[in-house]
């Protein structure tokens, strides 16, 4: 019985790691800083991705940001801790999406990274675009 009593401890000692271990990841506020955005029209569309989003075709979230003089501020709030990507549209005729042109984008868009799209660079993707946002590094400055 005493054998019991001295394992008992232990066993709830590893019940406690266990449930920690699946507690939610800490969350913060991400804080996307964009200038040089062309004009005050439309609106800021921030596409964020996890590694297992597709990018630049299946956003995790999209997040709207009105534009003053020329620049915006988005927040993200309650985002967990970890590895994004950002893709930032000027979204001037408030539709939503993305338009192209002759198959290039003819809105402006904006990367994370200080990446440039050029006929070059290939499509972006996660990699390309990574960043890590903690609490340590709450914002990412992004310019058009």
């Amino acid at each position: 019985m005493k054998k019991y009593l001295l394992i008992l401890p232990f066993f709830f000692f590893l019940l406690n790691i266990n449930v920690y271990s699946q507690a939610e990841k800490p969350v913060g506020t991400l804080t996307a800083h964009v200038t040089g955005i062309e004009n005050n029209a439309g609106e800021a569309i921030l596409l964020l991705y996890r590694p297992e989003d597709p990018v630049p075709k299946n956003p995790f979230m999209r997040v709207k940001g009105e534009i003053v003089k020329n620049e915006s501020v988005i927040a993200v709030r309650d985002l967990p801790y970890g590895d994004y990507a950002v893709i930032l549209v000027h979204d001037e005729n408030n539709n939503g999406v993305i338009d192209h042109k002759w198959g290039m984008p003819s809105e402006s868009l904006g990367y994370t990274n200080h990446w440039k799209l050029t006929l070059f660079s290939g499509m972006p993707n996660f990699e390309k675009l990574r960043f890590n946002f903690s609490k340590a590094n709450p914002m990412v400055m992004i310019k058009m």
